[in-house]
This record gives C-alpha cells, sequence and structure tokens, in this order.
C-alpha cells in the first residue's frame, strides 16, 4: 500500500503545515474506497498485481488532484481516475479497445436481480459476467456489484447517463440469456 506524505513517485518533497491535514483528510476518504477499487480494477482484466499497481497508480493521480476535487461521488470519481489509468495502461501495450457505442435508449425493465433466480450458483453468474464484451462487463461491475448509482456509475465511465442504462440494459439482457436453463434442462428438470 502507499505511505503518503514523505514521497509520492520519485520527487522528494517537503510539505507545509496546512499539508498534513490534506494528507489526512485524503487518507481517511479513500480507505474505505480500496476494496472496490481493487475489486474494479480486477474487473478491468488485471491481474491480482496489476490491479494493486493499478490502484496505487490512481490513488497517486487522486492525492495530487484532490485540492480540484469538488467533494462529490468519491467513488466515482476514484473509478474514473483508476478507469482512465487503465485504458492508458491498454493504449500503450498498443492494444486498441473502444469502449464507445452510440447512444440507443432501451425501454426501462423491471429491476434484473429480481428476477433472476437466486438458486442460481455465484460463480456461474460470476464466470458468465466474465465473458460479456468489457463496456457490458463494466456497466453491471458498477451499478450491480458495486451499487452506484445510475449518474456515479455514468462520471466513472466517463460517457451520458443514457449510455450507462442503455447498457445494462443490453448486459442484463445478455446475462438473462445465458443464465436461463435451455429447453433440454428444463425436460432433465421435469423427469
Amino acid at each position: 500500500m502507499i505511505a503518503f506524505g514523505m514521497q509520492l513517485g520519485t520527487a522528494s518533497y517537503e510539505k507545509p503545515m496546512f499539508g498534513l491535514r490534506k494528507e489526512a483528510d485524503f487518507e481517511k476518504a479513500v480507505k474505505g474506497e480500496l476494496s472496490v477499487l481493487y475489486r474494479v480494477a480486477r474487473r478491468m482484466g488485471c491481474s491480482p498485481e496489476e490491479a494493486e499497481d493499478l490502484v496505487q497508480i490512481a490513488l497517486i493521480k487522486a492525492y495530487t488532484a484532490w485540492g480540484r476535487f469538488d467533494g462529490r461521488h468519491i467513488r466515482s470519481w476514484l473509478i474514473r481516475i483508476l478507469r482512465n489509468e487503465r485504458l492508458m495502461a491498454i493504449r500503450s501495450e498498443k492494444n486498441e479497445v473502444s469502449l464507445d457505442e452510440p447512444d440507443a435508449p432501451e425501454p426501462v425493465e423491471e429491476p434484473f436481480w429480481n428476477q433472476l433466480s437466486w438458486k442460481l450458483q455465484v460463480d456461474r453468474i460470476m464466470e458468465e459476467l466474465n465473458q460479456l464484451p468489457e463496456i457490458y462487463k463494466t456497466a453491471i461491475h458498477l451499478c450491480d456489484i458495486e451499487q452506484l448509482s445510475y449518474e456515479e456509475a455514468a462520471e466513472a465511465m466517463d460517457i451520458p447517463i443514457g449510455t450507462v442504462r442503455s447498457r445494462l440494459f443490453r448486459a442484463r439482457a445478455m446475462l438473462r440469456e445465458k443464465l436461463e436453463p435451455t429447453s433440454e434442462m428444463t425436460q432433465e428438470i421435469a423427469r
């Protein structure tokens, strides 16, 4: 984990007394978000070690920008920094990943997780979730697993709220299709 205060990166500097308050406020604010940031990094396709590194880089960036943070939605602000760092890392590896898609309004539906039978095993759900394209996986992870609001998820992914809703609708439909028992399974259960 990062020890804030003495050094950030390779640059060492001394802080005035008011800097100590900034450091304490930052640590207090982000401490509860560390596990969320790690899970999001893992969902973005990072290995455990890469996820730790990505979270550390994101925290350093957040710390340097702490004075410009408006105080609203710290989780989505941190996730957005994390996402941007991940995308920069992917781009530097010369792998182009497009997370953009046209906005298409989708009809509102009943809450997805209420319809899904909780008798299904979590491992199966997570396995199918991991098979989804990145743009859908991220939307499901932020809204349904991390329970961010649509507004917070939109801010974290740097997309309009309508796009979040559209991606969630499509992702939930894909998951529902993959998780619904086939007619063969239904016939075997009936026997």
